[in-house]
């Protein structure tokens, strides 16, 4: 798929009519093709103008494009000097069966032709006319943009001295409260000093146990006779 343009190059006129009353004229070219018109700038007091100019067209449709034609048109100016009633120069139609590619072109002088009986025209004007087919670009997917960059936090500006003097004085350190008293130990403690603790002394058992002493018999004493 490609879009085609028209392209005219409006190059120079040779010996057009003088209009302005003074042997001369101020010409400029009307261009119309495909509903579309453009114009080239005005040359003063010149009856063998160059304009040296490009102008483009946009072709609506391409495949018909044999059924369009061009048109030239050339006046005089005339908000430059004294003028008469008339200021038409002369006109040119082309048909499109003419135009050729680019890199075919030509220069060429056309005649100016006059609208009616009553016109009186003389002079040619010089043309490169030739089309253009572009193809059409691929649509380009729009990214979305990165992200702004973090702010960099600036530190506040120092102070005035009226916004000092008129700023509340800031309240006194309050002092550290000393650490609470260690508890006091027991005696016993601070005398010995906890150490590792010996388990209580138990007597032992005998191995073997003494016997028991044998029992006291009762003596029988001796009777007297009597």
């Amino acid at each position: 798929m490609a879009t085609r343009k028209l392209v005219v190059e409006i190059i120079d006129a040779q010996q057009l009519l003088p209009k302005d009353g003074t042997g001369t004229s101020s010409p400029y070219v009307v261009a119309d093709f495909d509903g579309q018109r453009k114009k080239t700038r005005t040359v003063h007091r010149d009856l063998n103008p160059k304009w040296n100019e490009v102008l483009e067209f946009h072709v609506s449709r391409p495949k018909n494009m044999a059924g369009e034609v061009l048109e030239i048109d050339v006046y005089h100016d005339k908000h430059l000097g004294p003028t008469r009633r008339n200021n038409f120069l002369g006109r040119l139609r082309l048909d499109s069966g003419q135009f050729v590619r680019k890199g075919e072109e030509a220069l060429i002088y056309y005649p100016l032709e006059r609208k009616s009986l009553l016109n009186w025209v003389q002079g040619e004007i010089g043309l490169k006319i030739y089309y253009v087919d572009e193809p059409i670009p691929a649509p380009v997917e729009e990214q979305p943009p990165p992200p702004p960059p973090a702010e960099e936090q600036q530190p506040p500006p120092p102070a005035s001295a009226e916004e000092q003097s008129a700023a509340p004085p800031p309240p006194p350190l309050q002092a550290e409260a000393p650490p609470p008293p260690e508890p006091p130990l027991p005696e016993s403690a601070s005398e010995n000093p906890p150490g590792p603790q010996s388990p209580p002394e138990t007597n032992p058992a005998p191995e073997n146990p003494p016997p028991p002493p044998p029992p006291e018999t009762a003596t029988q004493q001796p009777t007297a006779n009597a």
